[in-house]
């Protein structure tokens, strides 16, 4: 399962970390050409020509080559996934604007040292340990938001825990389907479907006129008249 935690990088790593996004994002966008215009493209054969094209270009040797491997994998398996669903596999470009920055690491490309995750080329950064690992992690990802923060996911173990048995009289089962929004075990909350949702929709309309109201009167003073009229 995975555990997340906030992490919060400095300029020198966050610069790091958008400079390898865009080294993946371009290794994305090539590995859709290849598919476009040739043969489906296995993990294999990418992880090859990946080799071959780092030994030609100093921008992508500057990268981890993990990060960059785990960007491949995760494209393989999202194109099998593709032809597996639809018969036919096609995966979009990622736009440098509209995407938001996504690294993988497997255990090789990462460790925790003194309470802070280390990248490969020296990247460190603090992260807010919410809670401890439950074991050691295999894997991370570290995405960031559309508000800029950015967060890290481990991959670890855990015992599962057993579910505690309730007592009979003690909860309601709910269940929720189509023809009914909810079937209760006790009929008295049963909930039935067209009236639950006018029911919602006249609440929603009310407190959409009560805001509605609030603003008109916080953004413009009332007129002389209903200032004589209230005295």
């Amino acid at each position: 399962m995975r555990y997340n935690y906030r992490l919060r990088p400095g300029a020198t790593a966050e610069r790091a970390l958008i400079e390898e996004w865009h080294r993946c994002r371009f290794l994305w966008n090539g590995a859709v050409h290849r598919s476009e215009t040739g043969a489906k493209p296995t993990f294999a054969k990418l992880s090859t020509q990946l080799t071959a094209t780092r030994a030609r270009s100093w921008w992508l040797r500057e990268g981890s080559q993990v990060a960059q491997q785990q960007m491949l994998r995760i494209y393989a398996r999202a194109l099998d996934a593709a032809f597996t669903v639809r018969g036919r596999g096609r995966r979009r470009f990622t736009a440098r604007k509209k995407t938001l920055p996504s690294l993988g690491y497997t255990r090789r490309g990462f460790r925790i040292r003194d309470g802070r995750l280390v990248l490969p080329k020296g990247v460190s950064i603090p992260v807010v340990w919410s809670r401890a690992l439950p074991s050691e992690p295999s894997s991370v990802r570290i995405t960031q938001d559309c508000l800029g923060h950015w967060y890290a996911s481990f991959v670890v173990t855990r015992e599962a825990e057993p579910i505690p048995v309730a007592e009979e009289s003690s909860g309601v089962g709910i269940d929720w389907g189509v023809a009914r929004t909810a079937t209760a075990t006790d009929e008295r909350f049963d909930l039935p479907h067209r009236g639950y949702r006018r029911r919602c929709a006249a609440e929603l309309a009310e407190a959409q006129r009560k805001m509605a109201r609030r603003r008109r009167g916080k953004g413009h003073p009332p007129s002389k008249g209903y200032r004589r009229a209230r005295r």
